[in-house]
C-alpha cells in the first residue's frame, strides 16, 4: 500500500515536544495520547492539550488515543466519561483511537474483550467521533477477533522489518524506539495509508460539524482580568485573536456550558463589542456581581 502520510505518535512520556522542528522533520500528522489510568485512578495525560495545539499550529494533522483497562461495560463507559469530555471542542484530523493492549485485559476471553472494544467505538461513533483502534499483531491474533471490528478502522503495531499483520488495517506503528527530531528521546514512528479527513468532514465526526461551544446567557458576572497576557478572541477560536485585555473588569453575558477546545469560555462585553476570551486560573476570574442565574 501506498503511504499517505508520516507521523509520530507521543504521551507524557516525550516530555515537552518541539512541533515545529517535528514538522520540518517531515512528519506530517501525530497521535496524542489523551489518557489511561493507573492506581489513583483514570487521568488525563498532562501534555494531552499542549500536544494537540502545539501539533495543530506546525500545520500537523492530529489524532488521539486512550489507553484502556476496562473489563466491563460499565467501565468502559466510565473511561469514556472522563475522555470524552477532554475531546470537547477540539478538532481533529485524524481518528480517535482505542489503544487495547493490556496484560491484564487476557484474562477475559476473546468474545468478552472484542466486544468491549466495539462497545467503546461504538460510543465514540455515537457521539460523533470518527473512532478507531490500536493493538499489535500478536495481541490481536491471540486475543482479539479482528473480522467483528472490521468496521473501524485498525492502527497496527509490529516492529518487524515488514508487517507480520495478515489482516486489514490503515495505520501502522513500525517503531517503538525511533528518533526525530524536536522529540527528546525515543518516540513512536508511524505510517498512514488512509486519507480520513474527507470522511470526518462529510460525516460531521471530531467537531466537524460544530461551530463552537454551547452557551448560557448569564446575568451579574464580570471577568476579573488580573493578568497582563489575557486575549480575547472574536470566536472561540484561538486563532482568531484580536489582542490583549487592559487589566480591569469586563461584564460577562454567556458561559460555555462545557469546555471546548480544552477551555471554559465567555462572551464578554468590551469598547462596544463583544468578545470571547477562555477562563485561565493565572491570568482571569469570573466572578459575581450580584444575585445571578448561573
Amino acid at each position: 500500500m501506498a503511504v499517505f502520510q508520516s507521523g509520530i505518535d507521543v504521551s507524557r512520556y516525550q516530555g515537552s515536544v518541539n512541533w515545529s522542528r517535528v514538522a520540518a522533520a517531515g512528519k506530517q500528522f501525530a497521535i496524542v495520547r489523551l489518557g489511561s489510568s493507573n492506581s489513583n485512578g483514570l487521568y488525563i495525560d498532562p501534555f494531552f492539550l499542549q500536544n494537540v495545539n502545539g501539533a495543530h499550529a506546525a500545520g500537523m494533522r492530529v489524532g488521539a488515543y486512550y489507553y484502556t483497562y476496562a473489563k466491563t461495560q460499565a467501565e468502559v463507559a466510565n473511561e469514556l466519561t472522563i475522555f470524552l469530555d477532554a475531546l470537547e471542542g477540539l478538532q481533529l484530523e485524524y481518528p480517535v483511537f482505542v489503544d487495547v493492549e493490556a496484560n491484564s485485559l487476557t484474562k477475559l476471553s476473546r468474545t468478552q474483550l472484542t466486544g468491549l472494544v466495539r462497545y467503546a467505538m461504538d460510543i465514540l461513533y455515537q457521539r460523533k467521533w470518527y473512532a478507531g483502534w490500536y493493538s499489535y499483531t500478536n495481541f490481536i491474533n491471540s486475543y482479539l477477533n479482528a473480522s467483528a471490528l472490521s468496521e473501524y478502522p485498525l492502527w497496527v503495531a509490529d516492529y518487524r522489518s515488514s508487517l507480520g499483520y495478515r489482516g486489514s488495517y490503515t495505520m501502522w506503528q513500525y517503531s517503538g524506539s525511533g528518533t526525530c527530531d524536536g522529540v527528546a528521546g525515543a518516540v513512536d514512528l508511524d505510517y498512514s495509508y488512509t486519507d480520513f479527513l474527507p470522511a470526518i468532514q462529510a460525516g460531521g465526526f471530531n467537531n466537524y460539524g460544530q461551530s463552537g461551544p454551547n452557551m448560557i446567557p448569564v446575568k451579574g458576572y464580570t471577568l476579573d482580568v488580573f493578568g497582563s497576557q489575557t486575549e480575547y478572541f472574536y470566536t472561540a477560536n484561538v486563532n482568531d485573536v484580536v489582542g490583549y485585555l487592559p487589566l480591569g473588569r469586563y461584564p460577562v453575558t454567556q458561559v460555555s456550558r462545557n469546555s471546548y477546545a480544552g477551555y471554559v469560555w465567555v462572551i464578554l462585553q468590551y469598547n462596544g463589542g463583544e468578545y470571547w476570551t477562555p477562563l485561565l486560573d493565572d491570568r482571569n476570574r469570573l466572578e459575581a456581581t450580584e444575585q445571578n442565574n448561573y
